[in-house]
C-alpha cells in the first residue's frame, strides 16, 4: 500500500535526496545560516522513510532548539530559495489545517528567477526608482554567476557584510563606492525592527537579506536602466523584510483551496 507521503517524493534514493541538499546548500551558502540548514536537516531527516515530512513546526522548534518565529522564518526561506515545497495539510478527523508536509525539491543547476505579478504602484519614497513586482526577488543561478565572476579558491572570503557587498559589486558592476550607501540602508530599515525586543537576536537574519537584496539590484541592472540604485535596493530590501516577517500572518487567508493537500475519502463538510 502506498503511503500518503510517497505521492510527494521527487526522488528515487535517500543518496538522491542528500546529493540534492548537500548541492542546494553549497549553491546558497552565503544566503543559508546555520538555523536555515538545522531546519533543512530536520525535513531531510524526516523524509528518509517517504521521500516527504509531515512535522508541525513544534517538533522543528524542539529538534533545534529554536522559537516558533524563527522556525516559521527559516521555512519561508527554504521555500523562496526553491530548496523546499510547502504544501498545507487538512486534517481528515478534526477540521482545518494540521501540520505541513514537506518536500525537498531536485536541485535545478541551470537555475531559474522567480517572478511576481505586475505592480503599478512605485515604491513610496520620493526619488526611488519604481519596482516592478515582476522583479526577481529570489535568484538560483544568478549567484553562480555573481559570486563566481573570478577565482574565489585562492584567497579568504570575507565574512563582513560590507566587505562581501564591496566584494560583489566589484565582481559584477567593477566599482566599489556605492556600497557604504547600501549598507546604510541596510542599517537604517533593520534598526527599525531590530529595536524591538522580539527581534533584537535577528541581526544575521537582517544580513542576510541585505546581502540577497543587492544580488537582486545587481541582476536588475543587466536587464534595464536604474536611475537611482540605492532607492531601487531600498524598495527591494523593504519586500524581502516584509515578506520574511509579515507574509506569514496572512497564510490563512490568502493560500488558493488548490494549494491544501486534503487526504482521499474525505468530505468537507
Amino acid at each position: 500500500m502506498t503511503h500518503y507521503l510517497q505521492k510527494h517524493a521527487r526522488f528515487n534514493s535517500i543518496a538522491e535526496m542528500d546529493e540534492a541538499v548537500a548541492k542546494h546548500c553549497a549553491f546558497h551558502r552565503y544566503e543559508l545560516n546555520k538555523t536555515d540548514q538545522l531546519v533543512l536537516d530536520v525535513i531531510r531527516r524526516y523524509s528518509v522513510k517517504y521521500g516527504a515530512a509531515h512535522l508541525k513546526h513544534a517538533t522543528i522548534e524542539t529538534a533545534i532548539g529554536k522559537s516558533n518565529a524563527t522556525v516559521r522564518r527559516a521555512i519561508r526561506k527554504l521555500e523562496q530559495l526553491g530548496i523546499i515545497q510547502r504544501i498545507h495539510y487538512v486534517r481528515p478527523v478534526m477540521s482545518g489545517l494540521g501540520a505541513n508536509i514537506y518536500i525537498i525539491l531536485p536541485f535545478d543547476d541551470q537555475g531559474s528567477l522567480n517572478s511576481r505579478e505586475d505592480a503599478d504602484n512605485p515604491h513610496d519614497d520620493e526619488g526611488n526608482e519604481p519596482i516592478s513586482e515582476k522583479e526577481p526577488l529570489f535568484l538560483k543561478s544568478s549567484l553562480k554567476d555573481l559570486t563566481n565572476t573570478s577565482p574565489m579558491e585562492s584567497k579568504k572570503l570575507s565574512t563582513s557584510l560590507f566587505s562581501r557587498m564591496k566584494e560583489l559589486l566589484s565582481n559584477t558592476i567593477g566599482e566599489t563606492k556605492k556600497a557604504r550607501d547600501f549598507y546604510g540602508i541596510h542599517r537604517s530599515l533593520s534598526s527599525e525592527m531590530l529595536r524591538f525586543d522580539i527581534y533584537k537576536d535577528d541581526g544575521e537574519i537582517f544580513n542576510d537579506l541585505a546581502y540577497r537584496a543587492l544580488k537582486i539590484t545587481v541582476m536588475a541592472t543587466k536587464r534595464k536602466q536604474i536611475r537611482n540604485l540605492p532607492g531601487y535596493y531600498k524598495g527591494v530590501l523593504r519586500k524581502l523584510i516584509d515578506e520574511t516577517y509579515f507574509k506569514d500572518m496572512f497564510m490563512y487567508f490568502d493560500v488558493p483551496v488548490e494549494n491544501f493537500y486534503i487526504p482521499e475519502n474525505y468530505e468537507l463538510i
